[in-house]
């Protein structure tokens, strides 16, 4: 059967309202409509079994019997385990105990509702009476759900909050349709003010008829059968000839009168763009739809008028998103019946509230934990990293002017701005990712955004060794560096984990000292109490007000840390660092961009030359030697590991060269079949200099750890 078979899904928004009773009935007057067997399905894990008892079923088989054969059931199989009654309905009863509805999932519904819909014309299913992922999966491949209720305002109240939780969950309101029990009853509510309390229109009313419904139970037998004539049984007959007869309340995609695209007014520019047609797959219609929702927001949220930038004020933001997510849903259950599937309304409200109120497109990259860093290279090349690799995404913003807005919603909590008189800026976001952004006409692609990812977990030395980053005794090794004060420059290149491992060294300073970290933008999350943050600021648009790196780490000097961090040395504040190193504020941490520990040496040497003062070469190298004590080297490698490849001792100065020894280093081997690169950390033998001293404080050591093997 397959094409033009139906699912019909019954369920009571509270217990009491005759969901079995109509469920098990409907199905018997649906096969003397269609002169078919029809399949009733008792999945109301929580009802004791009350089809098998309304049809007086002594052979009965449940779900549970069939999971053993969930992942190969077929039309021959399942036939097998539906019990057929006299009456021509072929059913499967609700599992025997209650306590064991746990083992039922999603996915064993979805594998049981497939084949039925070859196997019958009609399938009725008896819903379970709560709103779990369980009662959704029958819904999303049910043609229509049948919602019972009283005309008692409890029974109401509870309809109108199953109503909507359905439209919260984007289920397409259109394929809901209210049956109105015992509408007759005494003190009934009428039904014109039950069509007003729900704002949903009646399909069907059966009548209240306590004798018949009280003679079905007492005798074990649907009331269609003993009492065919009955009020009840009427009601009953009358709503199958309906749901048989009116085929257009299974059409799944209601007909939508094409919409013109309204003329774009300049105060719309922000939110509603011209949509490539090819976006996220939608249909050309689907994207109107989605335009059109844009529009109504301005009209009836104005968006213009709600501070979408204050990021700072976390309870806010959930507010405004709450008060908007409620209107897309309102809109999109009015006008969004062209699209029947849950999950893609869920995609689209999604994607409004993302394009709205956060990133857009990258809002889905920037939840997925898996993704370390997300690169822009203008609308339509949007790149991530993922296991140190990079891939091209295709997904896509609208237009430059999106992606431009996303780049100023980022950046303007921050008191940044960016504009053609300041075409590039560092920032962050509200979680501590690191954003770098550079727009024409500095860059000939279009506006261009990366975004180093922040980790919401904080790192230990631990997770490094499990990355295969460094070795055990690599990292008791630098917990001892910084314990015994050494002043630690961490070198590599762009991507390397730098900053992740600067993260982790400094979270070995003592708890007791004060620690300064200074940094352009702010990622460093120390675990200690005692740290004092500090962040440089950009000029303003005036082009005054800039506070560099350079005056921070001076104006540091004067809050009495014991310990500066500064994230990284990229200018003339190379050398008020080397001069605080050398003054007293040993056991500082920072970072540089370079290729191998000499290069390191040689980078800092030229920024200092940066720094204005006109200093001897040797000169500055005696400071570099005296101030310097270790160098971390570190790299990424092809298959995206990265790796400590050098762990060097600064030993001094001989004549004009600086002296190094290295104590560790990373010996790459090959290349495996999958690409992974291999190697292994090796001492050199070299013993540093200062070890003895952690004897003198105290601190336990292997030696054994610079054995050269």
């Amino acid at each position: 059967m397959g094409k033009g078979s139906r699912i019909i899904s019954v369920f009571g928004a509270k217990g009491g309202v005759g969901q079995t009773l109509i469920a098990t009935n409907l199905a018997i007057a649906l096969k003397g409509e269609i002169h078919k067997p029809v399949a009733l399905i008792d999945l109301n894990f929580r009802a004791e079994d009350e089809v098998a008892l309304l049809f007086n079923l002594s052979k009965k088989k449940s779900l549970l019997d069939l999971l053993p054969f969930i992942d190969r059931l077929n039309e021959g199989l399942i036939k097998g385990y539906l019990v057929s009654h006299p009456s021509g309905v072929e059913i499967l009863s609700s599992i025997p105990d209650s306590k064991r509805a746990s083992e039922i999932t999603p996915r064993h519904i979805n594998k049981l509702l497939e084949p039925l819909r070859n196997l019958y014309l009609y399938t009725v299913i008896n819903a379970e009476n709560v709103v779990t992922e369980r009662v959704m999966s029958c819904f999303d491949n049910s043609d229509l759900v049948l919602l019972i209720i009283t005309p008692e305002l409890l029974s109401l109240n509870r309809a109108r909050n199953f109503l909507s939780t359905l439209q919260s969950l984007h289920f397409l309101p259109q394929r809901i349709k209210i049956i109105l029990n015992m509408n007759d009853m005494k003190g009934a509510l009428p039904a014109k003010e039950i069509k007003s309390y729900l704002k949903q229109e009646i399909l069907g009313e059966i009548p209240y008829d306590p004798e018949t419904v009280i003679e079905s139970i007492n005798k074990a037998s649907p009331a269609i059968l003993i009492s065919p004539r009955s009020p009840f049984s009427k009601g009953i007959q009358d709503l199958a000839s309906l749901l048989v007869r009116q085929e257009e309340l299974f059409a799944e995609v209601s007909e939508v009168a094409p919409r013109p695209r309204a003329e774009i007014i300049e105060e719309e520019k922000e939110i509603i763009r011209e949509v490539p047609r090819e976006e996220a797959g939608w249909s050309k219609e689907i994207i109107d739809l989605k335009i059109h929702i844009h529009k109504r927001l301005i009209e009836e949220l104005d968006l213009k008028s709600l501070d979408l930038t204050s990021d700072r004020n976390t309870q806010k933001q959930k507010e405004i998103r709450e008060t908007t997510r409620k209107v897309v849903e309102k809109i999109l259950a009015e006008e969004g019946t062209s699209i029947a599937s849950r999950e893609e309304r869920t995609k689209l409200v999604t994607e409004i509230l993302d394009e709205c109120l956060g990133l857009g497109p990258l809002e889905n990259f920037i939840r997925d934990a898996s993704i370390s860093e997300i690169m822009v290279n203008g609308k339509d090349r949007i790149y991530i990293e993922r296991e140190g690799k990079i891939i091209l995404t295709s997904d896509k913003f609208t237009s430059d002017q999106q992606l431009l807005s996303t780049i100023e919603r980022i950046v303007s909590p921050l008191g940044r701005r960016i504009d053609e008189s300041s075409p590039l800026v560092d920032a962050r976001l509200k979680d501590g990712s690191r954003v770098n952004a550079i727009i024409p006409p500095l860059s000939l692609v279009g506006p261009v955004l990366t975004i180093r990812k922040f980790m919401k977990r904080r790192l230990t030395i631990n997770d490094l060794v499990n990355f295969g980053t460094l070795t055990p005794q690599i990292g008791e090794f630098l917990r001892i560096c910084v314990q015994l004060r050494k002043n630690i420059l961490i070198s590599g290149g762009t991507g390397s984990g730098k900053t992740t491992l600067l993260n982790i060294a400094s979270s070995f300073i003592p708890g007791d000292e004060r620690i300064i970290t200074v940094e352009d933008s702010a990622e460093l999350s120390l675990p200690q109490e005692h740290v004092v943050s500090l962040e440089s600021r950009p000029p303003n648009i005036e082009g005054e007000g800039a506070i560099p790196i350079r005056r921070l780490v001076i104006n540091c000097l004067r809050m009495r840390p014991d310990r500066i961090v500064v994230g990284e040395c990229r200018g003339g504040e190379a050398i008020d660092m080397l001069q605080a190193m050398n003054t007293g504020h040993d056991g500082s941490l920072t970072t540089i961009h370079a290729n191998s520990p000499r290069d390191a040496l040689s980078r800092l040497e030229t920024l200092v030359l940066m720094s204005g003062m006109e200093l001897p070469v040797r000169a500055i190298r005696e400071q570099i030697g005296s101030a310097i004590s270790i160098i971390v080297q570190q790299a990424r490698f092809s298959d995206g590991s990265r790796k400590i490849t050098h762990i060097t001792e600064v030993t001094g100065l001989e004549g004009d060269i600086i002296t190094t020894g290295d104590i560790f280093r990373y010996e790459q081997k090959g290349i495996d079949e999958k690409g992974k690169v291999l190697g292994e950390f090796r001492p050199t033998g070299v013993i540093p200099t200062f070890i003895s001293e952690a004897k003198s404080h105290g601190i336990a050591f292997d030696m054994g750890i610079f054995e050269r093997k």
